[in-house]
């Protein structure tokens, strides 16, 4: 009888919690925070029955009254989450977008910061998986485009990345399968790892001098660009490697099928192997794994540079697959090549 009292409960509460229903309605709630200075702001976040907010957000500069109004300044961890919203525009007040702030909002089809905007960061996840999202213009205050900021976010064809920025992080930009055509800015300091990896619709990447190895005096080498940065970018025609770049790391470039040339810098050291974890697991192939369409190596060094190059080609077999670094091998290589232009 209790389990029958406490169904009953639960099913009038769901239903009553209708949009219909006055009281239940979606808004914005505000959370009055205070900062280190002793300013005060408010934290926005969606509030009542998040599932129907839908049509256009514009979250405002500015909430309260009288000696409680205060600036809109931070929008709250998976704030807007999981909504309806189509579009959505976030006033130059605010400064922080906290972790999955506006994810898995499957409609959303436009995001405009306000002019003016001071953000230096999109937040881990704040865009991830809003697989309508074609529209964004990120403002040029922005450093860091944190960890799967516009993941999956499968209908981005263009995007325009202020100048300032320096940082691309883990996975940024990972499954972006509509996105063309991407030009990484000249200040441009990191990319993480699987930062672009599945841009199946990429046509031609360039990596700017500003990206650059660090080299310790033991010669232990900080890669700028992780991991499989560019791993399964399938339409892939060209790359062109910027001038700071020492080593290329594992699957930066693995199963770009369509490569069919690659731009390398004089100072290049080492082309790696295959990534495995610290307890033996595969995690990836080779730098230039499965590449079959590569017919051009563009080297801007001579012969001889090019022969100290030291390039992994231990083969690893997993079920099927043959990871190598063979296609790297087998192309035509050009020396005293320098990337100019578009191929």
């Amino acid at each position: 009888m209790k389990k029958f009292a406490a169904l009953v409960t639960a099913f009038a509460a769901a239903f009553l919690c209708l949009p219909f229903f006055s009281g239940c309605s979606a808004g914005i709630g505000y959370t009055l925070e205070s900062a280190e200075d002793g300013s005060r702001y408010y934290v926005a976040r969606a509030s009542g029955y998040t599932s129907f907010m839908s049509g256009e957000l514009e979250i405002p500069a500015e909430y309260g009254e009288g000696e409680e109004k205060f600036p809109v300044k931070a929008i709250a961890a998976q704030g807007f989450s999981g909504t309806k919203l189509k579009k959505i525009t976030i006033p130059a007040s605010v400064e922080t977008i906290g972790v999955a702030a506006f994810s898995y909002n499957n409609l959303l089809e436009e995001v405009t910061f306000a002019e003016g905007s001071k953000i230096k960061e999109i937040g881990w996840g704040a865009f991830g998986y809003c697989r309508s999202l074609a529209a964004v213009n990120i403002p040029e205050t922005v450093e860091t485009v944190d960890g799967m900021a516009f993941a999956y976010c499968e209908s981005l064809e263009t995007l325009d990345l202020p100048d300032g920025l320096k940082n691309i992080n883990f996975r940024a930009f990972e499954g972006c399968s509509a996105l063309e055509e991407i030009i990484l800015p000249q200040n441009l300091l990191q990319i993480g790892a699987y930062a672009f990896y599945n841009c199946t619709s990429l046509g031609g990447i360039v990596l700017p001098d500003s990206l650059m190895d660090e080299v310790s005096e033991n010669g232990e080498i900080s890669p700028a660009v992780g991991f499989a940065a560019f791993h399964t970018c399938t339409s892939l025609k060209y790359a062109a490697v910027g001038a700071g770049i020492v080593s290329i790391e594992e699957g930066v470039f693995g199963y770009c099928t369509s490569l069919d040339r690659v731009y390398l810098p004089a100072g290049l050291k080492r082309i790696k192997g295959a990534l495995f974890s610290n307890d033996g697991a595969f995690v990836c192939g080779h730098a230039f794994h499965n590449d079959g369409a590569l017919a051009e190596v563009h080297f801007a060094g001579g012969e001889e540079e090019w022969a100290a190059v030291e390039i992994d080609d231990v083969p690893y077999s997993g079920g099927s697959t043959e990871f190598n670094n063979g296609a790297l091998k087998r192309a035509r290589k050009i020396f005293n090549s320098a990337f100019a232009d578009k191929p």
